[in-house]
């Protein structure tokens, strides 16, 4: 058998009721940065003193609304401003910054965009899709072996989840010929996994189960 699964996978109550929690606040705060309103600025002196291009865009944007925030970037080695970005709030307030556009600050003419979501999602969309991501970048990683290997993938992985779903929240199943992967997520999930070590599961079967070394990525194999 050769294959790997995405889908949606059976959890515990618990576990599910706190992703629950984590995408409503998620959602939350994205609902928020949706009644912001982000303009990039460029054609500044990339030379400027950061305190001094703070200052000069404070005063140009607030007619438009209240600026939330100014966020400039300096490379760490030329030490030049490489990106701006103001964030007012406000109705009206995209409008009334873009007739900005083409204002000079420090004798230079400034180019100015509003930054748009580009996903096309909802923030209730978005808030789950940024949750599933995090859970996914932070599981920790089981390799199950001992299983029949006649078992259909599908059957397998059902199996698996049940088996493995009250250690923690199961983010992946990726099943090889004669191996399977197990991503795992949440507090002390990969202690309880690894504590089903040698379970009979019937049929002469016992299980051998073993923590993987924690990669970034998804580059692991049995």
């Amino acid at each position: 058998m050769d294959g790997s699964g995405n889908e949606c996978l059976p959890n515990t109550a618990e576990s599910h009721q706190r992703k629950e929690n984590f995408v409503r606040h998620m959602k939350e705060w994205m609902d928020i940065c949706a009644r912001t309103t982000m303009i990039r600025v460029e054609g500044f002196n990339t030379s400027s003193d950061r305190l001094v291009l703070y200052r000069a865009l404070k005063d140009l944007f607030e007619t438009c609304g209240e600026v939330e925030n100014i966020e400039i970037r300096v490379d760490p080695e030329s030490k030049l401003i490489r990106s701006c970005l103001v964030i007012l709030l406000g109705e009206g307030a995209k409008e009334k910054a873009l007739l900005l556009n083409g204002s000079e600050v420090e004798g230079r003419k400034l180019t100015l965009s509003a930054v748009e979501p580009t996903d096309g999602l909802t923030t209730s969309a978005r808030a789950a899709k940024y949750v599933e991501d995090f859970q996914k970048n932070r599981s920790e990683s089981i390799s199950v072996t001992g299983y029949d290997p006649s078992l259909p993938q599908e059957d397998l992985k059902s199996a698996l989840c049940k088996h493995f779903a009250a250690c923690g929240e199961i983010t992946d199943i990726f099943v090889q010929d004669s191996c399977a992967l197990v991503h795992l997520y949440g507090l002390g999930s990969l202690q309880r996994a690894v504590r089903l070590n040698g379970t009979d599961i019937g049929g002469g079967f016992t299980l051998t189960v073993e923590a993987m070394p924690y990669q970034v990525g998804r580059g692991l194999h049995c």
